[in-house]
């Protein structure tokens, strides 16, 4: 009877040994940053719960090419593929307490860019930079995803951390908000998502104040190509200025959203049929005369600017 039992016993415990040896565990792979950019350098590190991963044979392919291997590898480092392609990375791992496992996942680059624009902000013809925005003035942001994206996504906007759900939602790829002139800088992020498409971005905006350039204009012509902000000197009898205000919130034209007030000392000398010009005659004795521009909206206060001109006829 004992041997019996010693038997059975010693056959239960070959078959648990067996067993055990042929345990085929999970293994999971995870990846650091999680949604990669092309050519950005990933690490993929190999993880279980069931077996000791430490003294286990590892082999790593990337794209079918053998990449590292060794004991207890549990861990590497590539470039994630370009922008349009994909990776796929296999992990072969193999353990005295379990049978050869085989993991893999796929590297698909998931890339956002976000262009920015001031949506209301003047700039005078044929300027060829970009429209600054200006504290209260309404900035427009567009996320642009790589060519590997679907066409249509779910968009998450989220400006200085805050989660914007109602501006959120399938196929909002753009965001139109109006700077508060509490929030010195503005820090807009957007995840897109789709499929298996996860891309994330955020750019940083820091709204500025408007500004004014003068020109010459002389028989209709605005010399754009030549700006002043400060002085002019001119050798002429006489000149007509044109002032352009940069930058500030303006809908439909600076005749109607802005106000110009020019004054000399005591006196207001602004033109009312076109109070942006200023027309000048070279004074008896030459010399130099100091102007004060000021531009105003009654819609945006912090807005307003006030400059000094000093014109120098030689």
């Amino acid at each position: 009877m004992k041997r019996i039992l010693i038997l059975i016993i010693g056959i239960f415990f070959s078959v648990t040994i067996a067993a055990h040896a042929q345990l085929s565990p999970d293994i999971s792979l995870t990846v650091v940053p999680n949604d990669p950019l092309p050519l950005q350098r990933v690490t993929i590190t190999a993880e279980s719960f069931g077996v000791n991963l430490d003294q286990a044979s590892m082999r790593w392919t990337y794209n079918d090419r053998v990449i590292d291997s060794g004991t207890g590898r549990k861990s590497i480092t590539i470039t994630a593929p370009a922008a349009g392609t994909m990776g796929t990375i296999t992990l072969s791992a193999s353990g005295i307490d379990f049978s050869t496992t085989t993991t893999s996942l796929v590297l698909r680059p998931a890339s956002v860019d976000l262009l920015w624009e001031a949506a209301d902000s003047y700039t005078p013809p044929f300027y060829k930079g970009k429209a600054l925005p200006v504290v209260d003035g309404l900035i427009r942001v567009t996320a642009v995803p790589s060519s590997a994206a679907p066409k249509q996504l779910v968009y998450t906007w989220s400006r200085n951390d805050t989660v914007l759900g109602s501006l959120s939602g399938y196929g909002k790829s753009s965001l139109l908000f109006r700077n508060d002139s509490l929030n010195a800088n503005e820090r807009i992020a957007v995840s897109a998502q789709g499929g298996s498409f996860t891309g994330t971005a955020s750019t940083p905006i820091t709204p500025g104040n408007p500004s004014l350039v003068v020109y010459q204009k002389n028989e209709g012509f605005i010399d754009y190509a030549n700006g002043a902000s400060n002085s002019i000197a001119t050798g002429e009898n006489g000149l007509v200025l044109r002032m352009e205000p940069f930058f500030f919130s303006v809908s439909t034209s600076i005749a109607k959203n802005l106000g110009f007030a020019i004054t000399e000392g005591e006196i207001d000398i602004t033109n009312s049929t076109t109070p942006n010009e200023l027309y000048l005659s070279a004074p008896g004795n030459r010399g130099s005369s100091v102007f004060t521009i000021a531009i105003s909206t009654l819609a945006y206060t912090l807005q307003n600017l006030t400059r000094n001109l000093t014109i120098t006829f030689n």
